[in-house]
């Protein structure tokens, strides 16, 4: 779907289901809805939290649907931290458009030829699982797996704690990326000249990069987070004219 066939449907959706006292939204009020439309489908559609009740590992539309967002990652690169929660700990780069991670494996690096090369899989821990699996020593980090801790940027930069008995060779991820966001115009051009708009530091026209079997999701999505927020905004306004009556 183009930007133009986008941007005709919400306003007919939009008409529609919205009272005729709703106002009109602009090119960048519809962008900005059919961007959070979006991101929250795709969200949804990972964490099996679609209408269907199925991942999108688990059902064919899922997967047409995320297809364009899937992408590769590997590094070698070995973060200098010390900061790390463990003597275990390796700290790698993150991709800096990360959304929702799929798999993620490791290479080992080691003299001992039965362990060099080996692939081993990521394991995702919470803290809470690490306070109390790491004093296990039949759930520590071994041979056959490696753990995984969320951590915040280091020196500006998006990376991944992880718990290994060996060294690394590679770490190797496969990941859903930040979907770019859907922009109907131009925030540099004509009417919005200027103004200093943007969308997630973004402001080209382009449409959505998703499969186009998931365009009419994404419109009907935006239209109705768009009629809540006018009737939201209509009954916030109502409290706050009751209250100055009072």
């Amino acid at each position: 779907m183009t930007t133009t066939e986008f941007s005709n449907k919400f306003d007919i959706l939009y008409d529609n289901v919205a009272s005729k006292s709703a106002p009109g939204l602009d090119l960048y009020e519809k962008s900005v809805f059919l961007t959070n439309a979006q991101l929250e489908i795709v969200k949804n559609h990972y964490l099996n939290q679609n209408k269907y009740q199925a991942s999108f590992e688990g059902n064919e539309k899922r997967r047409i649907d995320l297809k364009e967002l899937i992408k590769n990652y590997e590094t070698s690169t070995l973060l200098n931290s010390d900061v790390g929660i463990s003597n275990l700990s390796k700290f790698y780069r993150l991709p800096t458009d990360l959304f929702l991670t799929i798999q993620e494996q490791v290479i080992f690096n080691s003299t001992d030829a039965c362990i060099n090369d080996k692939v081993v899989k990521v394991i995702p821990k919470t803290y809470d699982e690490y306070n109390i699996q790491i004093k296990n020593p039949f759930k520590k980090p071994d041979n056959n797996s490696v753990w995984r801790l969320d951590y915040s940027k280091q020196n500006g930069i998006d990376n991944v704690e992880l718990l290994s008995v060996h060294d690394i060779k590679k770490y190797q991820l496969r990941y859903i990326k930040f979907p770019s966001p859907i922009i109907l115009t131009s925030l540099v051009l004509g009417d919005f000249i200027g103004m200093g708009l943007s969308i997630n530091n973004q402001t080209d026209e382009q449409t959505s990069e998703l499969d186009e079997s998931i365009h009419d999701e994404i419109l009907n999505r935006a239209v109705e987070l768009a009629v809540r927020d006018y009737k939201e905004s209509n009954l916030q306004n109502k409290i706050q004219t009751n209250l100055r009556n009072e």
